[in-house]
Formats: C-alpha cells, structure tokens, sequence
C-alpha cells in the first residue's frame, strides 16, 4: 500500500474544503501530536485515540505556547472563529486523504464486483475490464471466490486507479457522482492526488462493492462534529490571561469563540 504524505493528503482536502488554508491543518496537526505526548506524559498511557475535549485542550495549551495572546488573531486569519472550526478542520482529514489503494479485504464480495465488470454495455466497466490481466479475467469467470481471484483484482484494480485519469464524460455519463467528487474532476491532478480521485470515481461507479476509502486521520464510532460545539472562548483563554490584573475585571465581557 502506498503510503500518502500529509501535504499530498491537504491537496485534495484543501480542493474539497476551501475555507481553511494549509496552514490550519498543520497547525492541528502539531496540534495533535502535542495533545498525545501530553497525554502520554501525564497519564503514563501509550498512543491511543485522542477525544474531540481533549483534543480542543491540546489546541488550547499548543496555541498559548506558540501564539500567546496573539492566537485569537492568528485562528481569524485561518478561518476559524470558533471550536467548531476545529470540529471542520478534524473531519475533513478524518473523512478524506487517506491512501487510494484498495486492501484485499476491501472488496466484500469479489464475484459481485466480477459480474458487473462483465458487462459490455456498462462503458467504465468494460474500460476496466480490458485493462484487466488475462488471468485476473479468467479466474473471475471460472473461481471468482478464490483468494487468489481477489489478490489479483485487487492488484489490477490498484494499477488502474495510479496509472492516470480515469474520468471521461461518457465512461461516467451514467454514474451519479458525488459533490465531492464533481468539484475534482475538472482539476488538473497527478500522482497521489489524482490516484485518490480515481478512487473516488470508483466508489461512486460500485457502491456496496468498492467501500468508502479511509481518510487521513482515524476514525471511531464515536467521533461527532458536537464533540468541538462545547469548547472554550478564545478570547478568555487567549487575551485575558496577558491583561494585567487591573484590567482583566474591566475587560470585554462578550465571550468570542465559544460558539
């Protein structure tokens, strides 16, 4: 499996989600490995998953010691208003940049996926289908549910989605298509960026057959977009700590950021 960098992962993302620059994702990024050595130091744990509170708390105790008072101008010029940015920011690289490449287990059912690659008036299935190894072809008409069947599909599959642009007008014409994947195939992609449209492309043209790729950052049952709603007020953990003692009682009492 290739493995795919973090600044090929924020091509796509940043094409997907404009609204925040790279800078942002580096930044939660640092942000992130901070939180989980933080963790590892105070709690003598290992490496685990880190919660959307603590990661928000990572950001904070991060940005205070990189930013100090200047943090609430520095997230603004991102983007970010408020820890539900953060929330945006986690879920577009949990949901997309992850590697392209198809796993062995990823294909649920081989003969499935076999037959309607064997259908000549599907047009992206017959593309695929010629640019299938004669054997990989043989075997999924006599054993399609042989391991063997699956190693080799999944490796031409693996071959097509890096050998160049997959998408043509009339290939797709009757795959519905994702927003996602509408706003990149009028890009101009190469290398990993493009093998991950070509992903995309797929699962849209199989869905139930060819699953949803994994993105940059994992995922668990419980991760939700509410868990940043209930952070903490920029303002307050940014600004008021560096005002001197006289004036932290006088200081702006609307809360910003807490949103």
């Amino acid at each position: 499996m290739q493995d795919v960098s973090f600044e090929e992962a924020l091509e796509i993302i940043t094409i997907k989600d404009p609204r925040y620059p790279r800078d942002a994702y580096l930044f939660v990024r640092e942000a992130l490995d901070h939180t989980q050595r933080t963790l590892i130091r105070d709690k003598q744990g290992s490496i685990r998953h880190v919660s959307g509170h603590e990661l928000l708390e990572g950001i904070k105790s991060y940005a205070a010691s990189q930013f100090g008072p200047m943090a609430v101008m520095v997230f603004e010029s991102w983007g970010i208003h408020s820890c539900q940015d953060f929330g945006e920011l986690v879920f577009n690289m949990v949901e997309t940049g992850g590697c392209p490449s198809l796993c062995s287990d990823d294909i649920p059912d081989v003969a499935s996926l076999g037959k309607r690659l064997q259908q000549p008036s599907h047009l992206l299935s017959a593309y695929i289908w010629k640019n299938l190894s004669v054997t990989t072809r043989q075997l999924l008409e006599s054993s399609p549910a042989s391991l063997e069947a699956r190693e080799l599909l999944t490796n031409d599959l693996n071959r097509i989605i890096h050998a160049g642009p997959l998408y043509d007008p009339q290939r797709f014409a009757s795959v519905p298509l994702s927003d996602e994947t509408r706003m990149l195939v009028g890009r101009q992609l190469s290398g990993v960026p493009l093998a991950q449209l070509n992903r995309l492309l797929l699962e849209c043209a199989y869905p139930g057959d060819i699953p949803k790729s994994h993105g940059l950052l994992a995922k668990t049952k419980n991760d939700s977009r509410a868990d940043f709603e209930d952070g903490f007020d920029f303002y307050e953990a940014f600004c008021r700590p560096y005002l001197p003692p006289s004036k932290q009682a006088s200081a702006r009492s609307d809360p910003v950021g807490k949103r």
